[in-house]
């Protein structure tokens, strides 16, 4: 009698420790269209322990809410932000489309050709030379290890 009344309280604690207690509090933050955000909704319809974990995290949450202020800006610290946004986007030219769009080009351009040197250097002579050198040490290694 008293190691079935030890099993069940062993039994009732593992339950209220479920491993994804932890990932829950993830949900606030999730978007719903992702995959884990799915995964942990569906695990919160079966487990019970991560359904009353999360909803004491949203009510705490919510009542944190009231006490937040919201922040706001100003009508002067606005327009100053706006001005001074304006005149860095005059400096640098991201006005014009045009501009923006070959600035843009260019720098795709250079990550292209920066890829297809790092692929030139791997195919180059001396890479080859170090890619043979390499195999006979790894085979010579093999053969007296």
């Amino acid at each position: 009698m008293n190691s079935s009344l030890q099993s069940k309280n062993y039994e009732s604690q593992l339950s209220r420790n479920c491993i994804h207690t932890k990932h829950i509090y993830s949900l606030l933050d999730t978007p719903a269209k992702d995959e884990a955000y799915k995964k942990l909704s569906k695990h919160l319809e079966t487990c019970t322990t991560c359904n009353d974990e999360f909803q004491k995290f949203k009510a705490k949450t919510a009542a944190a809410q009231i006490y937040i202020p919201k922040a706001l800006m100003d009508h002067d610290l606005r327009q100053s932000f706006e001005r001074e946004v304006g005149e860095l986007f005059k400096v640098m030219e991201l006005n014009n489309r045009e501009i923006l769009k070959r600035k843009v080009k260019k720098g795709f351009l250079f990550i292209d050709s920066i890829g297809l040197e790092f692929i030139k250097n791997l195919i180059s002579k001396t890479m080859l030379k170090t890619y043979v050198m390499a195999a006979f040490i790894f085979i010579a290694l093999k053969l007296l290890l």
